[in-house]
């Protein structure tokens, strides 16, 4: 049930249902349970590759003895309570480690494979992990080389194994009893995207992944026993959580599967998939794809977008020639997963303009960035977030923590958004985006919406400038589309008839790419400098 009373109605508050299980056991105990319960069932599949690897699964049982083998292993060269990490692609042993590792009470840390050298050493030393396992080649980068670059200046990771020696690190398992686990203890280490600085090392707790998970399905109606295809990178909580143990609290059945489009809807129509997530130039590319006609896609029940919005054609599309619900999802990897998510039979203008509201167990508000007091219904504010599934913290940063989790234990997540009359968020920017001109708060998303909309625009990224006599200037980098040129008097005039004078940009920068975090995200902090200092040098 949503909060009640009048003041409900017209404060930016709302609170999640409060009816649902929450899951008191630890992420190996979990799996242990799911396995006695529906022993073979069939847990994982990784369909044949272009690897030459021919299809592979697994069923519960078979996962679970896995996971206590390599927790066995693990344990063998490690104690309960150190931290392992991961830098490789998607694959069964990625699943098989963090069910291992977690058994063994470890904490997991996963790298982004496609990290170099000094990325990886600031993340291996931020963490202090004492092991690491790694693809050697990743998708003809040489990760092995990397690696020695850097192995000197990293005198906490005493052990590092190739992931081509697996069963060499297996056969090292021995015959000793597992550490009592508890929901609290934490299980992984996530790194923040920073896409506004250096990335932070977010601890998560075994409760909160499982549960964040559990809810996340409960929210988008995933009906047990489902089939679940997961696309995602699992260095991210979208991979890790949302998917893999979203899939185990509905004792469903994992594909895992690098995605292209033939790949994808192969995999949809031969495991008879029920819910996938993906971002909307997956599914233009699987619409236009030659085979999507001929694909039987009626299994499919639930497509998840996460993170950006829904084009209305593309979900009316989706709707009219797949058959399925699209479902849009936010969510951040302190708050260990999703914080917010539509629901199946949400209106049309609900899914595309919003991205739902608070899972079960959990309330939501829109705050005075600087006070925390929480705003009108329809004003913009910073969203705020409490919920059990919140990170335990920063790894070796409290000031942070403290920045992010108040004494009340809201999560502060940085990201502005108004509340709708149903407790749904509309998402308008970044709080650290935020441009305050001359006493004006400017939000770039608005601006770059704008801009997108414009044929010759490709893509736009607006931020602020310091300034002598406004206190910050709207600049904006833009780049164009193929074959088209960008009139900047033209365009400043053209804006003129769209915006507030003060929220067109003053300076402006036409680029060939933008500086990209290795999530893809852009680094406006960068885009910032390189102007700031531009602007200084021209006096």
């Amino acid at each position: 049930m949503g909060a009640g009373g009048e003041e409900a109605m017209t404060a930016s508050y709302f609170r999640g249902e409060t009816d649902a299980p929450w899951v008191n056991v630890p992420v190996g105990r979990y799996l242990s349970d799911v396995a006695a319960w529906v022993p073979e069932r069939v847990a994982l599949i990784v369909p044949a590759g272009a690897d030459g690897q021919p299809e592979r699964s697994w069923t519960y049982r078979e996962l679970d003895a896995i996971a206590h083998k390599v927790a066995q292993a693990l344990l063998a060269k490690f104690a309960p309570g150190d931290r392992v990490a991961t830098w490789a692609g998607a694959s069964p042993l990625m699943v098989f480690l963090e069910f291992g590792a977690m058994r063994a009470g470890m904490t997991l840390v996963t790298v982004n494979p496609a990290n170099r050298a000094g990325e990886l050493q600031y993340l291996l030393e931020l963490s202090q992990a004492r092991g690491l396992f790694f693809e050697p080649v990743y998708r003809k980068l040489d990760n092995a080389a990397a690696l020695r670059e850097v192995r000197a200046m990293l005198p906490s990771l005493e052990t590092v194994i190739p992931l081509n020696e697996w069963e060499n690190f297996l056969a090292g398992a021995g015959d000793v009893a597992l550490p009592v686990v508890t929901p609290n203890d934490p299980a992984l280490v996530l790194f923040t995207s920073g896409s506004t600085g250096k990335p932070k090392a977010a601890l998560l707790s075994h409760g909160g992944i499982l549960n964040n998970a559990a809810l996340s399905a409960r929210q988008l109606g995933v009906a047990s026993g489902a089939v679940w295809l997961n696309m995602l990178p699992m260095f991210h909580i979208g991979g890790t959580g949302t998917m893999t143990l979203g899939c185990l609290s509905t004792a469903g059945t994992q594909v895992m599967l690098d995605f292209t489009p033939e790949a994808m809807l192969d995999a949809l129509a031969r495991y008879r998939v029920g819910i996938t997530m993906a971002v909307p130039t997956m599914l233009v590319a699987v619409l236009h794809h030659a085979s999507f006609t001929s694909t039987d896609l009626s299994s499919l029940r639930t497509i998840v977008v996460g993170g950006t919005p829904v084009p209305p054609e593309l979900l009316r599309r989706v709707r009219r020639e797949i058959g399925a619900e699209v479902m849009t999802l936010m969510g951040q990897t302190e708050a260990a997963g999703a914080m917010f998510a539509t629901k199946p039979g949400d209106e049309e203008e609900l899914v595309t303009g919003s991205v739902g509201g608070p899972l079960a167990l959990s309330e939501v508000k829109i705050a005075a960035p600087k006070t925390g007091a929480v705003l009108p219904r329809s004003q913009v504010g910073e969203i705020c977030i409490r919920a059990r599934s919140v990170m335990l913290g920063y790894l070796g940063n409290p000031e942070k923590t403290a920045e992010a989790i108040d004494d009340e234990g809201w999560l502060h997540t940085g990201d502005l958004g108004r509340m709708l009359g149903n407790g749904y968020i509309h998402v308008t920017g970044r709080l650290k985006e935020m441009i305050i001109r001359g006493g004006e708060n400017i939000y770039p998303r608005e601006v770059e919406d704008v801009l997108v909309e414009l044929p010759e625009i490709s893509q736009a990224a607006v931020f602020g400038i310091p300034d002598e006599k406004w206190g910050e200037q709207v600049a904006c980098a833009l780049i164009a589309r193929p074959g088209r040129c960008i009139d900047i008097p033209a365009l400043e005039e053209s804006l003129r008839t769209r915006l507030s004078r003060h929220k067109v940009p003053k300076i402006w920068r036409v680029v060939e790419e933008f500086p990209l975090n290795a999530s893809g995200k852009v680094q406006k902090f960068r885009l910032q400098e390189q102007v700031a200092a531009e602007e200084a040098a021209n006096g």
